[in-house]
């Protein structure tokens, strides 16, 4: 049975990481039921668009600031006990907002307290997660591992928000932070039956300053071939990502002239193809991870640009956003792999951050761009000039593609 499933059973046949899945798409469901509530007791307190924007920012740019810092720590640390430490804030901040809404006590000020909170939590938290599964899963099912984890969070970007609106309807907010509550509890639980291998040795980098830590991991990724060129392929469809993502209720209204309705059908369809793709990559296994697929995807994904900026018709969009999904998660998860299978240990969390670290920037710029450019000429020439940039991008490195590839080969893992 495991042959059949290709790397989704190598990866199943690992214990750990069969532990590990429990854990993981319970506590991911339940995290975007809290992240959906959290959007939505911020909207109750305020009716104001522009105080959405605020909190949401508020979590960007503490995650902005002190991401290097979780960086380098994580490098210097132990990853997992950094990882539970802040996981137990985030526990703490749960329990709390939980106990706020409860009461009624859940003012704006505290979601302006929780929001920063939230993003200062998870700036060490992020860094130090990319440590999790090389940690307790074999290098050789380590592609196929992800592969799978990436389809957890795709499913539960989905099912998280139909569970926290079935619980927002019925019994409030306050119970839905509860939940989040329990799916954290499930994580430690679960984490706490994994295994070490004996043989497991977290690399560690020199006792430098931070800053020189943390521009090691920027220079890390300049200098190695494969990675460099395939970060400036992931910060410009990252930023068209991001844009799409967050124009889609105007792209609905404006492009397609329909309603809410339609851009949860949108949504789906982009969510179906991601799942497809993270499953289809975690089935391939390590071999499913190489720089050519990563590119060829990219171009795919440019086509899906193109698809949705002349969409004349719902069946066009929808067919443009299944493969925004399918492309995007697999030039994603992809890149991810890479990195993870060939990255140095000891510069791991750094190197991981510092990827997170530029894709959030890239996607707040792109974001605004988009947006501001919509407002001249409408969504349709902006996320043409988008998909014409990346196809150009994509040219340039593309011509590079073997010694791309040779980068990746020179170090590939044992």
């Amino acid at each position: 049975m495991a042959q059949l499933l290709g790397g989704i059973g190598n990866a199943f046949s690992d214990r750990n990481f069969r532990i590990y899945s429990i854990g993981s798409i319970t506590s991911w469901i339940t995290y975007f039921v809290q992240n959906i509530t959290f959007s939505w007791v911020a909207w109750d307190a305020t009716h104001s668009t522009t105080w959405l924007a605020l909190v949401s920012a508020a979590t960007t740019v503490t995650t902005i600031v002190f991401l290097p810092l979780g960086g380098v720590l994580a490098d210097r640390h132990d990853r997992l006990r950094i990882l539970m430490g802040a996981y137990a804030l985030d526990w703490i901040k749960s329990a709390a907002l939980a106990a706020l809404a409860l009461t009624g006590h859940l003012t704006l000020p505290v979601i302006c307290i929780s929001a920063v909170a939230h993003g200062l939590i998870h700036s060490f938290s992020i860094p130090a997660s990319y440590g999790l599964l090389p940690r307790f899963v074999a290098k050789e099912k380590l592609a196929a591992a992800i592969g799978v984890s990436a389809a957890y969070t795709q499913f539960a970007i989905f099912a998280g928000p139909v569970m926290a609106g079935w619980i927002l309807v019925h019994w409030g907010a306050g119970l839905a932070f509860i939940v989040n509550v329990v799916g954290y509890a499930v994580f430690f639980g679960t984490t706490a039956l994994l295994r070490t291998p004996p043989a497991y040795a977290q690399g560690r980098s020199a006792r430098a300053s931070m800053k020189t830590d943390f521009l090691e991991g920027i220079n890390y990724i300049i200098t190695h071939r494969g990675l460099s060129a395939l970060l400036v392929l992931v910060l410009v469809g990252d930023a068209i990502a991001a844009s799409i993502n967050s124009m889609m209720p105007a792209y609905t209204n404006m492009v397609l002239e329909l309603g809410v309705g339609t851009m949860a059908t949108m949504f789906s369809a982009a969510g179906i193809g991601a799942t497809v793709a993270a499953l289809w990559l975690a089935y391939g296994g390590l071999g499913s991870a190489t720089a050519s697929r990563v590119l060829w995807a990219v171009l795919g994904f440019a086509v899906a640009v193109y698809v949705l900026a002349g969409a004349t018709a719902l069946a066009i969009a929808l067919f443009g956003m299944l493969l925004f999904g399918f492309f995007g998660e697999t030039r994603r998860t992809g890149t991810v792999s890479l990195m993870q299978s060939h990255v140095d240990d000891a510069r791991r969390g750094r190197v991981m951050s510092t990827l997170f670290l530029f894709t959030q920037i890239a996607g707040a710029a792109g974001t605004l761009t988009v947006g501001m450019g919509a407002n001249w000429t409408g969504l349709r020439i902006p996320l043409a000039i988008s998909a014409i940039t990346l196809t150009i991008v994509w040219l340039g490195v593309f011509r590079r593609r073997h010694e791309i590839t040779h980068a990746f080969s020179a170090d590939a893992p044992a």
